[in-house]
Protein backbone atom coordinates (compact mmCIF):
# COMPACT_ATOMS: atom_id res chain seq x y z
CA UNK A 1 0.00 0.00 0.00
CA UNK A 2 2.63 2.73 -1.27
CA UNK A 3 1.03 6.11 0.09
CA UNK A 4 2.83 9.38 0.70
CA UNK A 5 1.52 12.73 2.04
CA UNK A 6 3.01 16.44 1.41
CA UNK A 7 2.08 18.44 4.16
CA UNK A 8 3.52 22.67 4.24
CA UNK A 9 5.40 23.10 7.46
CA UNK A 10 5.06 26.52 7.45
CA UNK A 11 1.75 29.20 6.76
CA UNK A 12 1.41 27.67 3.15
CA UNK A 13 3.21 28.73 -0.17
CA UNK A 14 6.03 26.52 0.39
CA UNK A 15 5.99 25.74 -2.76
CA UNK A 16 3.86 21.76 -2.58
CA UNK A 17 1.77 22.28 -5.48
CA UNK A 18 5.54 22.03 -7.43
CA UNK A 19 6.44 19.43 -5.32
CA UNK A 20 3.10 17.36 -5.42
CA UNK A 21 3.27 17.29 -9.13
CA UNK A 22 7.35 16.27 -8.86
CA UNK A 23 6.31 13.41 -6.90
CA UNK A 24 2.62 12.39 -8.32
CA UNK A 25 4.18 11.48 -11.55
CA UNK A 26 4.27 7.62 -10.72
CA UNK A 27 1.07 8.28 -8.75
CA UNK A 28 -1.95 6.77 -9.64
CA UNK A 29 -3.93 8.98 -7.39
CA UNK A 30 -3.51 12.49 -5.98
CA UNK A 31 -6.12 13.20 -3.23
CA UNK A 32 -6.76 16.63 -1.62
CA UNK A 33 -7.90 15.82 1.91
CA UNK A 34 -8.55 19.58 3.61
CA UNK A 35 -9.28 23.37 2.62
CA UNK A 36 -10.72 25.27 0.06
CA UNK A 37 -10.23 27.60 -3.06
CA UNK A 38 -8.76 29.97 -0.39
CA UNK A 39 -5.52 28.48 -1.23
CA UNK A 40 -3.33 28.37 -4.62
CA UNK A 41 -1.04 25.98 -6.18
CA UNK A 42 0.64 27.10 -9.25
CA UNK A 43 2.21 24.56 -11.69
CA UNK A 44 4.57 24.66 -14.20
CA UNK A 45 4.20 21.73 -16.59
CA UNK A 46 6.09 22.34 -20.81
CA UNK A 47 6.00 25.91 -20.19
CA UNK A 48 1.94 26.21 -19.47
CA UNK A 49 0.50 27.81 -16.11
CA UNK A 50 -2.05 26.78 -13.93
CA UNK A 51 -3.03 28.30 -10.99
CA UNK A 52 -5.17 25.88 -9.40
CA UNK A 53 -6.94 26.70 -6.37
CA UNK A 54 -9.94 23.88 -6.04
CA UNK A 55 -8.63 21.25 -8.10
CA UNK A 56 -5.98 19.09 -7.18
CA UNK A 57 -2.62 19.57 -8.89
CA UNK A 58 -2.94 15.87 -10.55
CA UNK A 59 -5.55 17.49 -12.81
CA UNK A 60 -2.56 18.42 -15.00
CA UNK A 61 -1.48 15.03 -14.83
CA UNK A 62 -2.98 12.76 -17.79
CA UNK A 63 -4.18 8.92 -16.91
CA UNK A 64 -4.27 9.79 -13.16
CA UNK A 65 -7.30 10.46 -10.56
CA UNK A 66 -7.30 13.68 -8.88
CA UNK A 67 -9.07 13.14 -5.68
CA UNK A 68 -11.02 15.65 -3.56
CA UNK A 69 -11.68 14.40 -0.30
CA UNK A 70 -14.35 14.53 2.36
CA UNK A 71 -12.03 17.14 4.45
CA UNK A 72 -12.33 20.10 1.68
CA UNK A 73 -15.08 22.30 1.11
CA UNK A 74 -15.82 23.29 -2.67
CA UNK A 75 -17.30 26.25 -4.18
CA UNK A 76 -18.50 24.53 -7.28
CA UNK A 77 -19.34 28.23 -9.07
CA UNK A 78 -15.78 29.21 -9.17
CA UNK A 79 -14.72 25.31 -9.46
CA UNK A 80 -16.45 25.78 -13.04
CA UNK A 81 -14.46 28.84 -14.30
CA UNK A 82 -11.11 26.79 -12.40
CA UNK A 83 -12.48 24.04 -14.85
CA UNK A 84 -12.44 25.41 -18.03
CA UNK A 85 -9.39 27.28 -17.28
CA UNK A 86 -7.74 23.66 -17.33
CA UNK A 87 -9.36 22.49 -20.43
CA UNK A 88 -8.10 25.57 -22.47
CA UNK A 89 -4.04 24.99 -21.25
CA UNK A 90 -5.13 21.37 -22.70
CA UNK A 91 -5.85 19.97 -19.19
CA UNK A 92 -9.07 17.29 -18.60
CA UNK A 93 -11.38 16.64 -15.34
CA UNK A 94 -11.92 12.91 -16.64
CA UNK A 95 -10.05 11.81 -14.05
CA UNK A 96 -11.38 13.75 -11.67
CA UNK A 97 -13.76 12.36 -8.11
CA UNK A 98 -15.07 14.57 -5.81
CA UNK A 99 -16.71 12.85 -2.49
CA UNK A 100 -20.31 12.72 -1.78
CA UNK A 101 -19.61 13.80 2.13
CA UNK A 102 -17.74 17.30 0.90
CA UNK A 103 -19.41 20.47 2.10
CA UNK A 104 -20.44 22.75 -0.41
CA UNK A 105 -19.70 26.64 -0.40
CA UNK A 106 -22.15 28.88 -0.58
CA UNK A 107 -22.72 32.52 -2.05
CA UNK A 108 -24.11 33.41 1.38
CA UNK A 109 -21.32 31.47 3.04
CA UNK A 110 -18.87 34.08 1.44
CA UNK A 111 -20.92 37.33 2.03
CA UNK A 112 -20.84 36.26 5.74
CA UNK A 113 -17.45 35.44 5.82
CA UNK A 114 -16.85 39.27 4.82
CA UNK A 115 -19.87 40.53 7.21
CA UNK A 116 -17.80 38.22 10.15
CA UNK A 117 -14.30 39.77 9.30
CA UNK A 118 -15.85 43.34 9.61
CA UNK A 119 -17.69 42.54 12.82
CA UNK A 120 -14.05 41.47 14.22
CA UNK A 121 -12.44 45.25 13.48
CA UNK A 122 -8.92 45.35 14.58
CA UNK A 123 -8.97 41.45 15.72
CA UNK A 124 -9.82 40.37 12.22
CA UNK A 125 -8.09 37.33 11.23
CA UNK A 126 -8.00 38.69 7.44
CA UNK A 127 -9.59 35.43 5.75
CA UNK A 128 -9.52 35.55 1.71
CA UNK A 129 -13.37 36.11 2.28
CA UNK A 130 -14.08 32.86 0.20
CA UNK A 131 -16.21 31.65 2.55
CA UNK A 132 -14.23 28.77 4.24
CA UNK A 133 -14.94 29.11 7.81
CA UNK A 134 -18.48 29.99 7.45
CA UNK A 135 -18.73 26.73 5.50
CA UNK A 136 -16.76 24.51 8.21
CA UNK A 137 -19.09 26.55 10.89
CA UNK A 138 -21.99 24.87 8.99
CA UNK A 139 -20.81 21.36 8.68
CA UNK A 140 -19.68 21.37 12.95
CA UNK A 141 -23.29 22.50 12.95
CA UNK A 142 -24.81 19.98 10.96
CA UNK A 143 -26.85 21.92 8.52
CA UNK A 144 -24.25 21.89 5.64
CA UNK A 145 -24.78 20.74 1.69
CA UNK A 146 -22.71 17.92 0.19
CA UNK A 147 -22.02 17.67 -2.66
CA UNK A 148 -24.19 14.51 -2.53
CA UNK A 149 -27.06 16.12 -1.76
CA UNK A 150 -26.88 16.90 -5.88
CA UNK A 151 -27.71 13.61 -6.52
CA UNK A 152 -30.95 13.76 -4.73
CA UNK A 153 -33.19 16.40 -5.53
CA UNK A 154 -35.89 15.93 -3.02
CA UNK A 155 -33.50 15.88 -0.07
CA UNK A 156 -31.32 19.19 -1.70
CA UNK A 157 -34.67 21.00 -1.75
CA UNK A 158 -35.81 19.80 1.52
CA UNK A 159 -32.45 21.03 2.93
CA UNK A 160 -32.64 24.70 1.16
CA UNK A 161 -36.09 25.10 1.97
CA UNK A 162 -34.69 25.39 5.59
CA UNK A 163 -31.29 26.59 5.18
CA UNK A 164 -32.00 29.44 2.97
CA UNK A 165 -34.19 31.48 5.42
CA UNK A 166 -32.03 31.00 7.98
CA UNK A 167 -29.14 32.46 6.68
CA UNK A 168 -30.95 35.10 5.51
CA UNK A 169 -31.96 36.20 8.66
CA UNK A 170 -28.64 35.55 9.59
CA UNK A 171 -27.16 38.27 7.23
CA UNK A 172 -29.97 40.61 7.59
CA UNK A 173 -28.56 40.56 11.63
CA UNK A 174 -25.17 41.13 10.82
CA UNK A 175 -25.57 43.52 7.68
CA UNK A 176 -24.08 41.41 5.23
CA UNK A 177 -24.24 42.18 1.65
CA UNK A 178 -28.05 40.86 0.78
CA UNK A 179 -28.58 37.73 -0.84
CA UNK A 180 -31.45 37.75 -3.06
CA UNK A 181 -32.01 34.32 -4.41
CA UNK A 182 -34.88 32.41 -4.00
CA UNK A 183 -34.72 28.62 -2.75
CA UNK A 184 -35.86 27.91 -6.57
CA UNK A 185 -33.23 29.88 -8.28
CA UNK A 186 -30.63 28.64 -5.91
CA UNK A 187 -32.06 25.00 -6.43
CA UNK A 188 -32.01 25.35 -9.86
CA UNK A 189 -28.57 26.27 -9.85
CA UNK A 190 -27.33 23.42 -8.24
CA UNK A 191 -28.52 21.76 -10.45
CA UNK A 192 -26.49 23.00 -12.82
CA UNK A 193 -23.79 21.81 -10.75
CA UNK A 194 -25.20 18.60 -11.15
CA UNK A 195 -24.64 18.92 -14.83
CA UNK A 196 -21.51 19.69 -14.60
CA UNK A 197 -19.64 17.44 -11.87
CA UNK A 198 -22.71 14.56 -11.01
CA UNK A 199 -20.58 11.92 -12.45
CA UNK A 200 -17.51 12.97 -10.57
CA UNK A 201 -18.84 12.36 -7.31
CA UNK A 202 -18.70 9.02 -5.68
CA UNK A 203 -17.63 7.27 -2.67
CA UNK A 204 -14.18 8.67 -2.58
CA UNK A 205 -12.96 6.55 0.67
CA UNK A 206 -14.21 3.33 -0.98
CA UNK A 207 -12.28 4.68 -4.17
CA UNK A 208 -8.83 5.06 -2.16
CA UNK A 209 -8.85 2.24 0.00
CA UNK A 210 -9.58 0.32 -2.92
CA UNK A 211 -6.46 1.58 -4.47
CA UNK A 212 -4.31 0.98 -1.83
CA UNK A 213 -5.48 -2.59 -1.64
CA UNK A 214 -4.79 -2.85 -5.30
CA UNK A 215 -1.21 -1.82 -4.11
CA UNK A 216 -1.41 1.66 -6.42
CA UNK A 217 0.52 4.51 -5.50
CA UNK A 218 -1.50 7.53 -4.22
CA UNK A 219 -0.33 10.96 -2.87
CA UNK A 220 -2.12 12.86 -0.53
CA UNK A 221 -1.65 16.72 -0.44
CA UNK A 222 -2.59 18.98 1.85
CA UNK A 223 -3.50 22.85 1.70
CA UNK A 224 -2.22 26.05 3.25
CA UNK A 225 0.71 24.89 6.20
CA UNK A 226 0.65 22.86 9.46
CA UNK A 227 0.86 26.49 11.08
CA UNK A 228 -2.44 27.38 10.00
CA UNK A 229 -3.73 23.77 11.51
CA UNK A 230 -7.05 24.90 13.60
CA UNK A 231 -6.08 23.10 16.65
CA UNK A 232 -1.69 23.43 16.07
CA UNK A 233 -1.60 26.27 14.48
CA UNK A 234 -1.31 30.16 15.66
CA UNK A 235 -5.07 29.83 16.64
CA UNK A 236 -7.35 31.72 16.05
CA UNK A 237 -4.74 33.02 13.18
CA UNK A 238 -5.74 29.68 11.26
CA UNK A 239 -8.03 28.22 8.19
CA UNK A 240 -10.96 25.85 9.81
CA UNK A 241 -9.28 22.76 8.87
CA UNK A 242 -7.17 20.04 10.18
CA UNK A 243 -3.90 20.88 7.96
CA UNK A 244 -1.80 18.86 9.69
CA UNK A 245 -0.98 15.18 9.58
CA UNK A 246 -4.03 13.75 11.45
CA UNK A 247 -5.96 15.50 8.65
CA UNK A 248 -5.11 13.31 6.11
CA UNK A 249 -7.26 10.47 7.51
CA UNK A 250 -9.87 12.22 8.59
CA UNK A 251 -10.18 14.38 5.54
CA UNK A 252 -9.89 11.51 2.62
CA UNK A 253 -11.16 8.28 4.74
CA UNK A 254 -8.00 6.26 5.24
CA UNK A 255 -6.60 4.70 8.79
CA UNK A 256 -3.58 6.44 10.26
CA UNK A 257 -1.67 2.70 9.22
CA UNK A 258 -2.32 3.56 5.50
CA UNK A 259 -0.01 6.26 5.68
CA UNK A 260 3.64 5.52 4.87
CA UNK A 261 5.59 8.55 4.09
CA UNK A 262 4.94 12.01 4.86
CA UNK A 263 6.82 15.15 2.88
CA UNK A 264 7.36 18.35 5.36
CA UNK A 265 7.81 21.31 2.72
CA UNK A 266 10.33 23.53 3.93
CA UNK A 267 10.73 27.30 2.24
CA UNK A 268 14.14 28.16 2.65
CA UNK A 269 12.54 31.23 4.21
CA UNK A 270 9.56 31.77 6.29
CA UNK A 271 6.33 34.10 4.72
CA UNK A 272 2.50 34.04 6.07
CA UNK A 273 -0.29 35.77 4.31
CA UNK A 274 -2.90 37.33 6.85
CA UNK A 275 -2.85 38.83 10.15
CA UNK A 276 -1.09 36.51 13.64
CA UNK A 277 2.18 36.43 14.83
CA UNK A 278 5.66 36.24 13.16
CA UNK A 279 7.99 36.01 15.35
CA UNK A 280 11.25 35.87 12.24
CA UNK A 281 9.09 38.70 9.97
CA UNK A 282 11.64 41.21 8.46
CA UNK A 283 9.62 44.68 8.35
CA UNK A 284 12.17 46.85 6.79
CA UNK A 285 13.87 47.22 3.54
CA UNK A 286 15.26 43.29 3.81
CA UNK A 287 11.79 41.72 3.99
CA UNK A 288 10.60 44.04 1.04
CA UNK A 289 13.81 42.61 -0.89
CA UNK A 290 12.88 39.33 -0.05
CA UNK A 291 9.25 39.67 -1.22
CA UNK A 292 10.21 41.24 -4.41
CA UNK A 293 12.81 38.29 -5.42
CA UNK A 294 10.89 36.00 -4.21
CA UNK A 295 8.05 37.23 -5.96
CA UNK A 296 5.71 36.56 -2.54
CA UNK A 297 2.01 37.47 -4.00
CA UNK A 298 -0.95 34.71 -3.29
CA UNK A 299 -2.08 32.71 -5.77
CA UNK A 300 -5.65 33.40 -4.65
CA UNK A 301 -5.38 36.61 -3.29
CA UNK A 302 -2.95 38.45 -4.97
CA UNK A 303 -2.09 40.19 -1.46
CA UNK A 304 1.96 40.53 -0.44
CA UNK A 305 3.55 38.02 1.42
CA UNK A 306 4.94 38.67 4.93
CA UNK A 307 8.57 37.49 4.87
CA UNK A 308 11.19 36.37 7.09
CA UNK A 309 14.38 34.43 8.37
CA UNK A 310 13.77 31.10 8.61
CA UNK A 311 12.59 29.94 11.27
CA UNK A 312 13.24 26.08 13.01
CA UNK A 313 11.06 26.44 15.77
CA UNK A 314 7.39 26.55 13.43
CA UNK A 315 9.24 23.89 11.58
CA UNK A 316 9.96 21.70 14.33
CA UNK A 317 6.20 21.93 15.82
CA UNK A 318 5.03 21.16 11.95
CA UNK A 319 7.31 18.35 11.93
CA UNK A 320 6.63 17.10 15.50
CA UNK A 321 2.48 17.54 14.75
CA UNK A 322 2.10 15.58 11.04
CA UNK A 323 5.37 13.12 11.14
CA UNK A 324 7.95 13.96 8.81
CA UNK A 325 9.66 11.25 7.21
CA UNK A 326 11.54 13.34 5.11
CA UNK A 327 11.69 17.29 3.57
CA UNK A 328 11.66 18.95 0.58
CA UNK A 329 13.60 22.12 0.49
CA UNK A 330 11.89 25.07 -1.64
CA UNK A 331 12.86 28.49 -2.94
CA UNK A 332 16.50 28.19 -1.66
CA UNK A 333 17.39 29.93 -4.88
CA UNK A 334 16.21 33.05 -3.74
CA UNK A 335 18.95 33.32 -1.11
CA UNK A 336 21.08 33.15 -4.14
CA UNK A 337 23.71 36.20 -3.22
CA UNK A 338 22.65 37.09 0.20
CA UNK A 339 25.74 37.62 2.26
CA UNK A 340 24.74 36.10 5.52
CA UNK A 341 21.65 34.08 6.59
CA UNK A 342 19.76 34.05 9.85
CA UNK A 343 18.19 31.15 11.34
CA UNK A 344 16.23 31.01 13.90
CA UNK A 345 16.32 28.56 16.08
CA UNK A 346 14.61 29.92 19.82
CA UNK A 347 12.85 31.89 20.71
CA UNK A 348 13.77 34.65 23.86
CA UNK A 349 10.02 34.84 25.71
CA UNK A 350 10.56 37.23 28.92
CA UNK A 351 14.34 36.07 29.09
CA UNK A 352 13.49 32.78 28.77
CA UNK A 353 15.06 30.24 25.94
CA UNK A 354 12.20 28.48 24.33
CA UNK A 355 12.53 25.84 21.91
CA UNK A 356 8.71 24.47 21.25
CA UNK A 357 6.03 27.11 19.60
CA UNK A 358 4.00 28.04 22.38
CA UNK A 359 -0.03 28.33 22.25
CA UNK A 360 0.01 31.71 23.81
CA UNK A 361 -0.45 34.47 20.83
CA UNK A 362 0.46 36.93 24.05
CA UNK A 363 3.88 35.25 24.03
CA UNK A 364 4.18 34.92 20.87
CA UNK A 365 4.19 38.98 20.16
CA UNK A 366 6.57 39.40 23.22
CA UNK A 367 8.72 36.51 21.80
CA UNK A 368 12.06 37.67 20.05
CA UNK A 369 13.64 35.50 17.65
CA UNK A 370 17.37 33.98 18.67
CA UNK A 371 19.58 33.67 15.51
CA UNK A 372 22.33 31.63 14.24
CA UNK A 373 23.73 32.75 11.31
CA UNK A 374 25.12 30.80 8.35
CA UNK A 375 27.34 32.96 5.51
CA UNK A 376 25.53 32.88 2.17
CA UNK A 377 26.76 31.17 -0.81
CA UNK A 378 27.23 33.22 -4.65
CA UNK A 379 24.93 32.46 -7.79
CA UNK A 380 24.91 30.60 -10.50
CA UNK A 381 23.92 30.96 -14.46
CA UNK A 382 22.76 27.25 -15.01
CA UNK A 383 20.17 25.82 -13.44
CA UNK A 384 19.75 22.93 -15.39
CA UNK A 385 23.58 21.57 -14.79
CA UNK A 386 23.59 22.23 -11.18
CA UNK A 387 20.40 19.20 -10.97
CA UNK A 388 22.26 17.33 -13.23
CA UNK A 389 25.73 17.76 -11.25
CA UNK A 390 23.66 16.69 -7.94
CA UNK A 391 23.48 17.71 -4.12
CA UNK A 392 27.53 17.31 -3.80
CA UNK A 393 28.10 19.92 -6.10
CA UNK A 394 26.21 22.54 -4.88
CA UNK A 395 27.90 25.38 -2.97
CA UNK A 396 29.54 24.49 0.25
CA UNK A 397 27.99 27.17 2.17
CA UNK A 398 24.23 25.92 0.27
CA UNK A 399 25.03 22.27 1.73
CA UNK A 400 25.71 23.76 5.18
CA UNK A 401 22.64 25.55 5.03
CA UNK A 402 20.29 22.45 4.46
CA UNK A 403 22.47 19.85 7.13
CA UNK A 404 21.43 21.92 9.36
CA UNK A 405 18.46 21.80 8.47
CA UNK A 406 18.23 18.24 8.71
CA UNK A 407 19.94 17.98 11.74
CA UNK A 408 17.43 20.37 13.67
CA UNK A 409 14.62 18.55 12.38
CA UNK A 410 15.87 15.01 12.48
CA UNK A 411 14.43 14.42 9.30
CA UNK A 412 16.29 14.14 5.62
CA UNK A 413 16.47 16.85 2.70
CA UNK A 414 15.42 14.44 0.33
CA UNK A 415 13.89 16.60 -2.34
CA UNK A 416 16.23 19.98 -2.72
CA UNK A 417 14.19 22.43 -5.45
CA UNK A 418 16.08 25.17 -7.45
CA UNK A 419 13.20 26.77 -9.18
CA UNK A 420 9.83 26.89 -10.20
CA UNK A 421 9.55 24.16 -13.11
CA UNK A 422 9.06 20.40 -12.46
CA UNK A 423 12.71 19.41 -13.80
CA UNK A 424 14.27 22.32 -11.50
CA UNK A 425 14.54 19.33 -8.49
CA UNK A 426 17.51 17.43 -6.98
CA UNK A 427 16.20 14.28 -5.63
CA UNK A 428 18.23 12.66 -3.49
CA UNK A 429 15.83 9.68 -2.52
CA UNK A 430 14.35 8.96 -5.61
CA UNK A 431 12.64 5.78 -5.10
CA UNK A 432 10.00 7.03 -3.28
CA UNK A 433 7.46 3.71 -3.79
CA UNK A 434 9.19 1.49 -2.07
Amino acid sequence: MPSLAIIGAQWGDEGKGKLTDYLDENADLIVRFQGGNNAGHTIIVDGKVFKLHGLPSGVVRPGKLAVIGNGVVVNLEELETEINEVIANGGSIDGLRISDRAHLIMGYHKKLDGAEEKYRGKNNVGTTKKGIGPTYQDKIARIGLRAGDLLEEDLLKEKLSFILPYKKDLMAMMEAEECSCTTESLFDKMMGWKDLIGKNICDTSVLINDALDQGKNIVFEGAQGAMLDIDHGTYPYVTSSATCGGGICTGSGVAPNRIDKVVGIVKAYTTRVGEGPFVSELTGEQGAELQKKGGEFGVTTGRGRRCGWLDLVVCEHASRMCGFTSLGITKIDILNDVPELPVCVAYDIDGEEVKHFPASISKLQRARPVYQTFKGWKGWDDTSAMVKAGYDNLPGEMREYIEFIEKYLKVPADLISLGPDRDETIDRKKDWWN
